[in-house]
Parts: C-alpha cells; sequence; structure tokens
C-alpha cells in the first residue's frame, strides 16, 4: 500500500527505459536492484531506516550550510527525511535487508526516494520528479560505504539504549526478589550433586550481578560506535570532500540523533574493519549466555512440582489442553516464559557467528557483507528486547518460592550435615541427620529432643545467615568468646 495517488512514469537509467508505479517516489535506480535483491524476503530493520535518514539528513543540513547545496534542495531533503523519521512513506523503502554490494541497495532507495518526495515539495508533478537528484543532491559529499556504515553505527546505539533499559530493569527485578527469598534456605547443588546450603535470595542476587555485568559489557562496547566516518567516501581519503563536510555533518548528526559522535581518528579503519560490530555482537553473545543460564536454572529448580525440585513457582500462563493427556490427570498449566527465552538466547548466539564470519570477509577497503551484519545485529537487539521485556513483566516478578519444598528438601539433603559438623564433628552430625531420618522426624526435633546441643547453640546452627554467610562464623564465634570473658 502506497500513501499517494498518481499515474505509471517512464525513467531512463543506462540501461534502458522501466516503469515506475503509480504512487511511488523511487526511479529506476531501485526498480534494478528490486529485481536483483529480493530473494531472502526479510525487510530493512526500522533501526536501520532511521539511521540511515539521520545521516541523510545530517549531510543535506550541512551541503545546505557549506553552499554546496542549494537551500531550497537542502530543506526539501531535510523536509522529506523527517516526514520518514515520523512515519510518513516508509513502505516505500522496499529493497530487502540483505542484499550484495555493502548496503547499495538501501542507499539507492532512500537516495531515490529522497530526491522524488523533494522535487514534488518542490513543485514537479508526480509524472516529472526531476528537480532533485538522487545522486548529485541526495547523495552529494557521500559515498554508499561512509553513509551505510554510518547509518550501522546510529542504528545500534539508539537501538541499544533501550535494550539497555530493559536489561537493568531485569537486574532490578532480581535484585528485588533477592531481599524477597532472602531467608529461604535451600540445597546447594554441585555438578547437579547436595552441596553446601545457600539461600534462594543469594542464587537471584547472583542472576542480579551477572546480568549487570552484561549490561557493563554493552556499554562498554557500544563506546567504540560513537566515532564514525561520514565523509570519509568510498575508501577513506575523503576524495572529492570538502574538510568542512566532514565536521559539518558529524555535528548536525549528532543534533539529529541525540548522540555523543565523534569525527573518526582514522576514516580507513572505520571503512574496512568491522571489528567494532563484533565487540557489540559478542557482548550481545555474552548477554545471552548468561540469560540462558538463568532461564535454565529457573526451568530447573520450579520442575515437578511433586517428582522435580518444585523450589520455585513459574506463573502457568497457558493451560494445557486436557486432550492431550489421560482421562485421570487434571489439566496442567504451562510457563513457557523460560523456554521462549531460551530459543531466543538461542538465536543471538547464531547471530554472533554469522556477525564473526561476515566479518573476517571484508576484503581491502570494505566489507560488501556489511548488510547481513548489521541486520543479524538489530534482529538480536530486537528480539532480545521484546522478549525480556515480556518475561519481566510476566514472569520474573511473579516468581514464587515454595518454601516447604525447600526445607524439605534441605532437611533431607547433605547440607544439614555440614552444618551441624561445625559444632558436633562430621560423624556426629551424620549419625543425628540419618537417626532423624529413620524416625521421619524433623532434625530440629530430634536434637531438641535429645538435648545434645543446647537451644540457644542449635538456633544459631540453624539461622539461615549461619548456614549461608560463612564469614560470620567466624563472628559469631568471637561475639561468643566476648561474652564468655566479661563474665
Amino acid at each position: 500500500m502506497v500513501s499517494r495517488k498518481g499515474q505509471p512514469r517512464i525513467e531512463t537509467d543506462e540501461f534502458g527505459e522501466v516503469t515506475i508505479p503509480a504512487g511511488f517516489y523511487w526511479g529506476a535506480g531501485t526498480a534494478r536492484v528490486l529485481e536483483l535483491f529480493a530473494s531472502a524476503g526479510r525487510p530493512t530493520h526500522p533501526s536501520l531506516i532511521d539511521g540511515i535518514v539521520q545521516v541523510k539528513k545530517a549531510a543535506a543540513l550541512a551541503n545546505g550550510e557549506l553552499g554546496f547545496l542549494n537551500r531550497n534542495i537542502a530543506s526539501a531533503i531535510a523536509q522529506t527525511c523527517d516526514e520518514i523519521l515520523n512515519g510518513q512513506w516508509r513502505e516505500q523503502i522496499v529493497v530487502d535487508a540483505i542484499h550484495g554490494g555493502a548496503g547499495i541497495a538501501l542507499v539507492i532507495n532512500v537516495n531515490e526516494l529522497l530526491a522524488g518526495r523533494a522535487s514534488e515539495i518542490l513543485g514537479d508533478a508526480p509524472e516529472a520528479l526531476t528537480s532533485v537528484n538522487s545522486s548529485a543532491h541526495v547523495n552529494l559529499s557521500q559515498s554508499t560505504n561512509d553513509v551505510y556504515t554510518t547509518a550501522m553505527r546510529v542504528a545500534l546505539l539508539q537501538s541499544t539504549k533501550k535494550l539497555q533499559l530493559t536489561v537493568l530493569e531485569m537486574e532490578r527485578l532480581l535484585r528485588r526478589k533477592s531481599l524477597e527469598f532472602e531467608r529461604v534456605v535451600k540445597v546447594g547443588r554441585s555438578a547437579l550433586r547436595d552441596s553446601a546450603p545457600v539461600t534462594l535470595g543469594q542464587e537471584f542476587n547472583c542472576y542480579g550481578s551477572t546480568i549487570e555485568r552484561a549490561v557493563r559489557r554493552i556499554k562498554d562496547a557500544a563506546l567504540s560506535l560513537e566515532e564514525v566516518c561520514l565523509g570519509g567516501r568510498a575508501v577513506g581519503t575523503g576524495f572529492n570532500t570538502a574538510p568542512e563536510f566532514l565536521l559539518g555533518a558529524v555535528k548536525h548528526l549528532t543534533n539529529i540523533s541525540n548522540l555523543p559522535l565523534r569525527v573518526a581518528d582514522d576514516y580507513f579503519r572505520l571503512t574496512q574493519s568491522m571489528s567494532d560490530f563484533v565487540a557489540l555482537s559478542s557482548s550481545l553473545r555474552e548477554l545471552a549466555v548468561d540469560l540462558a543460564k538463568i532461564a535454565s536454572d529457573l526451568r530447573l529448580m520450579s520442575s515437578g512440582p511433586a517428582a522435580g525440585f518444585g523450589e520455585i513457582r513459574l506463573p502457568d500462563l497457558i493451560l494445557q489442553p486436557s486432550g492431550l493427556l489421560p482421562s485421570i490427570m487434571p489439566k496442567t498449566g504451562v510457563a513457557p516464559l523460560t523456554e521462549s527465552l531460551l530459543m531466543v538466547c538461542y538465536q543471538v548466539i547464531g547471530n554472533d557467528q554469522v556477525v564473526c564470519l561476515s566479518a573476517q570477509a571484508g576484503q581491502l577497503e570494505n566489507n560488501s557483507l556489511s548488510p547481513v551484519i548489521i541486520d543479524s545485529m538489530l534482529t538480536s537487539i530486537t528480539t532480545l528486547q521484546k522478549t525480556l521485556d515480556v518475561f519481566n513483566h510476566n514472569c520474573l516478578v511473579k516468581i514464587t518460592a515454595d518454601t516447604v519444598r525447600c526445607k524439605e528438601l534441605f532437611d533431607k539433603s547433605g547440607a544439614l550435615v555440614a552444618a551441624l559438623a561445625s559444632e558436633l564433628g562430621y560423624d556426629k552430625a551424620l549419625d543425628i541427620v540419618t537417626q532423624a531420618r529413620a524416625r521421619g522426624t524433623d532434625v530440629r526435633e530430634y536434637l531438641q529432643s535429645t538435648n545434645l546441643l543446647p537451644k540457644a547453640t542449635l538456633d544459631k546452627v540453624l539461622h539461615y545467615k549461619f548456614l549461608t554467610t560463612p564469614q560470620l562464623l567466624a563472628q559469631i564465634q568471637q561475639a561468643e568468646d566476648t561474652k564468655d570473658d566479661t563474665r
């Protein structure tokens, strides 16, 4: 669906005549690339559209300011950019996201769209949009290589801002859960075997610390993307571009994008190397790895409830159809969001591999595979951000602890032996736990009935801080010794 009416028009290029469908501003160049690059069926990511349109607006304003471009033409181009950024004409960006030529198809499409609409603003009839030329005016002082690479950087910087906010929200919720579960003592596990006791709060606080570091890595990796090569032209020399344009274009792009951009120290490196993108993609992969570990832990701790761990409860968001179960089984709920998060994490890890392989495939002065690099990265960021937003508000915030189950498993485990051994020795502690289990009674109740430990000592040994915070052992003992000395 297009946003304007009109008649088809005929344009001519080096290959002959081409008919442009009614209602479209783009011209022969876009028509040609549509014939070549439509195999993947993937539309250009909206964030990349925003990035390249902001670059084009900055270039038009800089060229107009310096007198290289007629101010009326510069103004019409800038107005069209604003219209696109506000949601108009976006359906006219029609090229496939993945195409050869280092992004040339998207640059052609955007250049022609801006030229056609700007010509209409200047008074041209829909059948003859000629006042603004896509190459001589819209692409003045630029090249595909510096425009597309700069647009990639702008798109990623703006997208990662949204992702960071969502991930920080996850960290906040994990910290809140850690306080909520602070006193819930449970069995710690090493290689899925019973180990020393921990609290559920400690586990969730660890998740929060892990996510905090993941955000820090993303922020650090994004810093290198603030350096842009706009004005470096095709190979980084800035050939046939005035030095004033380099500074002016970046200044305008900084204001338009609201990003702290800076002129490149080495235009050649930014034109050739994709290492800055690899670094950010790697930080997204690391976040995905951490998230997958957390999602797997939550699934494991919520397994059961009768035949699994059952230490926490995830919210049941889907009711499994009873027809899938034997008639004697009740309907059961399904908590699917940990599984959704796992799948997205694995997709992000796969996308990072695409970025890595494509980045090393660059040759000499540019990287022709940059479209798949940016598409993979923006897809990772978008899917992570949206999935985490749903996960945070529909799963994480609703997790509850099954304190009875945690205590039941703890009392049956070897973790309690380790706690009692500090006062009674390992052999005696093991015997006590064994006797309590044989009688089917709680260890605390058994010890109270045998008077093996004074109540004050028993309360200390079974206190959650004593069990799960080793550094408090010495403090507690020191406090007891101080009391004895003062007596």
